[in-house]
């Protein structure tokens, strides 16, 4: 009678392979900063100079027509605290201009004026890599932020004027004092733009954002947020690679509630991908998380955790759209 013979061991199956959060939220980005530039232009939402004039889904609303004024007052209040309770700085990283300009400055400042390279105003002072310290690059530098101002300035005024009429405005003299003052106001908005994205960048995120100011006041642990997994922390000794790659310069294995963090997950990304070099390929050690495992250690979905949240103000939110709806209708 022949032994049978052993069973072979198995090698442990690799993790599934996960998409890296990077490029869709450079998608998101954009997609962003295009929702921003079609509420005025499909008359979603604009104050129209020209006939002094509230526009809501291209409908004049007047300042008598209570229900759509209240509950358009209510969902502009309500929708901040909403998407703070729920999905946290998610916002700051996938869906703000001001994170996706000042990101994108970042780039090309150290393309241009080496890695390491600072200039903003939040900066311990002005760094710029020998190498590279040319005047043409700064020549070309401040070329690209002011061509990318240029463009950015003319999004606020198209909340007060439609694209044709404000061309007309600019090129023409017809009416030469009111075409001076669109003038004027478009340089004005152009030159914000500029200093914005020059010097400014993440201090005005840091320090002097009303948003950032609710995550502080209304966050918890139970928002959307990166969670480090300490029980395998001897996988990351010596490893400096999340950090390297946090857009805000934080440490990301000890995200506290008061920290920085955007959510964008360039560090979850950093980290899977040098998991992913292991042998056998590993899990990261990062992730996202709503909210923290309940007492029967099970971790509600992303569906429940948003029912979960709404509150108050959800209830506040919905009814806000209720009355603009009814106000419009009437």
């Amino acid at each position: 009678m022949n032994p049978v013979p052993p069973v072979a061991a198995t090698a442990a199956p690799a993790p599934p392979a996960r998409r890296p959060y990077g490029s869709l939220r450079r998608l998101t980005q954009f997609a962003s900063l295009g929702i921003f530039v079609l509420i005025p232009l499909l008359g979603i939402f604009r104050i129209d100079l020209g006939s002094g004039a509230l526009l809501v889904c291209d409908v004049p609303v007047s300042l008598r027509n209570f229900p759509a004024i209240a509950g358009l007052a209510l969902v502009l209040a309500t929708a901040p605290l909403l998407m703070i309770t729920t999905i946290g700085t998610l916002w700051c990283g996938w869906a703000c201009p001001q994170n996706l300009v000042s990101e994108w400055a970042n780039q090309r400042t150290r393309r241009l004026l080496g890695n390491r390279a600072d200039v903003n105003v939040e900066g311990a002072g002005l760094v710029v890599a020998p190498s590279k310290n040319r005047v043409v690059n700064w020549l070309r530098l401040g070329g690209e932020l002011g061509l990318a101002s240029l463009l950015l300035g003319c999004i606020p005024l198209f909340y007060f004027l439609p694209p044709a009429q404000l061309w007309s405005l600019l090129s023409s003299s017809d009416d030469a004092q009111f075409s001076r003052f669109m003038g004027r106001l478009y340089l004005f908005c152009a030159g914000l733009a500029f200093v914005d994205i020059a010097l400014v960048r993440y201090f005005l995120c840091n320090y002097a954002c009303l948003f950032r100011f609710g995550t502080l006041l209304f966050g918890s642990r139970d928002t959307l947020h990166v969670h480090y997994d300490a029980t395998r922390s001897a996988d990351c000794a010596k490893c400096n690679y999340c950090r390297v790659s946090c857009v805000t310069a934080i440490n990301p294995t000890a995200i506290g509630r008061y920290d920085r963090c955007i959510n964008c997950a360039a560090c979850i990304d950093a980290c899977s991908q040098l998991h992913a070099k292991a042998s056998p390929p590993e899990a990261g050690l990062l992730r996202f998380v709503g909210r923290e495992a309940a007492k029967d250690g099970r971790t509600p979905g992303a569906l429940s955790l948003v029912l979960g949240r709404l509150g108050w103000h959800g209830l506040l939110f919905i009814g806000g759209g209720v009355l603009l709806a009814y106000g419009l209708s009437h």
